[in-house]
């Protein structure tokens, strides 16, 4: 039996295996797969936009079962951060991409934890007085209620302390090792800061005299005057500007009552003349000499002493030109009671 090529080519029919109506339902697979992949998307987009935006989700929950929700949790922002927040909120501006959000900076301060208070370090000197230790009373009875008093250790070691040792402490308990101060010693140490207060306001003027060096000494008040000032080289005479510079000194003088010691100095530098053997005669007949001037411009002669002391109390090297004419000298000594 011979074949009938006149039914058309072979390739044909392979292409036509499925029916004609079921061929055309294929794209279906297809569209059902991008839209699964789209409402996923949109699910997970409205999920984001809820976490980011907590606030809308608040909203659209309070409007919609009529009651207030609660704020979301977070780590709360400082000052600065939550009034630009708030601004930017009221504004409706959203931030921009080089803006940090508030939300970030919360979470990385909640991961991170919030920076401790630096506490600054103290060093305190040590207690004087150690705690007895005794069962503390709930109620303390106000009829044994005190004004803070003075305790002392009992320890003479700890009692001539410089004060800047000590440590002031107000406890209700007063420590074992320490004494009441009386009274009587209280008073007295009052008496004597009275005394000594007027005392030193007595005795702090220190006047400013033009070519005098004015100090204070054990006895008193030193008024230091340099020999050329007072008298020519090698001589005891006054001179005018000597005369007038004694003067300026009664003032000073006149203002306490104790003695008034003369006092002449001169270098180690030997002289012999007429008038002055040694540096002895030299340094004395200038004490006189000061003397005679105070006690005529109205200082009592029984206050007024005079003293040569030579070489023998330099304040400088006498083998230096300089240090000997800062030896060469007379010296005033104010005695203060």
């Amino acid at each position: 039996m011979l074949e009938d090529h006149r039914a058309g080519p072979r390739h044909d029919s392979l292409l036509t295996a499925y029916p004609e109506d079921e061929s055309n339902s294929g794209w279906m697979i297809s569209y059902i797969d991008i839209m699964t992949l789209l409402v996923a998307l949109f699910v997970i987009i409205i999920a984001a936009a809820n976490v980011t935006s907590p606030s809308l989700f608040q909203q659209e929950t309070a409007d919609e079962y009529g009651y207030e929700s609660s704020p979301a949790r977070e780590i709360p922002l400082p000052d600065a951060l939550a009034e630009a927040r708030q601004q930017r909120t009221v504004l409706g501006v959203s931030p921009s991409s080089d803006t940090l959000s508030p939300f970030a900076i919360s979470a990385a301060l909640g991961v991170a934890g919030l920076p401790k208070a630096r506490t600054a370090v103290v060093e305190v000197p040590p207690l004087l007085a150690r705690i007895e230790e005794v069962s503390i009373d709930t109620q303390p009875s106000t009829a044994n209620s005190r004004l803070p008093q003075l305790l002392l250790p009992t320890d003479e070691r700890q009692s001539v302390s410089p004060l800047a040792d000590y440590m002031v402490v107000l406890t209700d308990r007063p420590p074992i090792n320490v004494q009441k101060v009386s009274d009587v010693a209280i008073n007295s140490a009052l008496a004597l800061d009275e005394r000594l207060s007027e005392r030193v306001e007595a005795s702090t003027y220190l006047p400013n005299l033009e070519g005098v060096e004015v100090s204070r000494v054990a006895e008193g008040i030193s008024l230091r005057v340099q020999d050329r000032l007072l008298f020519p080289s090698a001589d005891a005479q006054l001179t005018e500007g000597g005369s007038s510079l004694v003067g300026s000194l009664m003032d000073t003088i006149q203002r306490f009552e104790g003695e008034v010691w003369v006092e002449g100095h001169s270098d180690s530098q030997s002289i012999n003349t007429p008038e002055f053997s040694s540096n002895w005669a030299l340094s004395s007949a200038r004490a006189i000499a000061i003397v005679e001037a105070l006690e005529a411009a109205g200082v009592a002669p029984e206050r007024l002493r005079a003293v040569g002391l030579a070489a023998t109390q330099p304040l400088e090297d006498n083998d230096t030109v300089e240090g000997r004419a800062r030896n060469r000298r007379v010296e005033v000594v104010i005695h203060v009671d």
